[in-house]
């Protein structure tokens, strides 16, 4: 019976390690993700644009987004502005994992790319959030199949 607690006992030691060992490399796959949605986002925000076209002070021009195209680059802020991030939450028998790419940049109080995605009373929604997931999404998809 001794022998049998024992091989029990070390059993549970390795079934242990085995799964702290696999929630950290979830958790760094996590940041993979996050890093490849950052990626995407500064992909998509980039490029020429079909819409208005402005004189810039100084000289120069500056070509709009058109509605429904990503938001043009201008000054390159809100490209740059972009930081990864995991979140990882785990309960009994799950362990969730968020990889999140995030703007805080705010114009007038609020969230500048909110106000793009969504569009306001004065301007049609330039949308990028989608776009950036689906350009992420098969990199992300590789990162997490990997085998543990």
């Amino acid at each position: 019976m001794a022998e049998y607690e024992q091989a029990m006992k070390e059993i549970t030691v390795m079934v242990d390690k085995t799964v702290e060992n696999i929630k950290g490399q979830v958790q760094k796959r996590g940041y993979e993700a996050a890093n490849e949605l950052t990626n995407a986002v500064k992909e998509v925000l980039s490029g020429q644009r079909s819409g208005r076209r402005y004189a810039i002070r100084g000289g120069g021009s500056y070509t709009a987004s058109a509605p429904g195209e990503p938001p043009a680059v201008r000054t390159g802020v809100l490209r740059a502005s972009f930081q990864r991030r995991c979140c990882v939450k785990e309960s009994e028998k799950v362990l969730l994992i968020y990889a999140i790419t995030e703007s805080s940049l705010k114009a007038n109080g609020y969230l500048l790319g909110e106000l793009l995605e969504n569009g306001t009373k004065k301007m049609a929604p330039r949308p990028f959030k989608e776009k950036t997931v689906e350009k992420a999404l098969p990199k992300v998809e590789q990162i997490f199949q990997r085998l543990y």
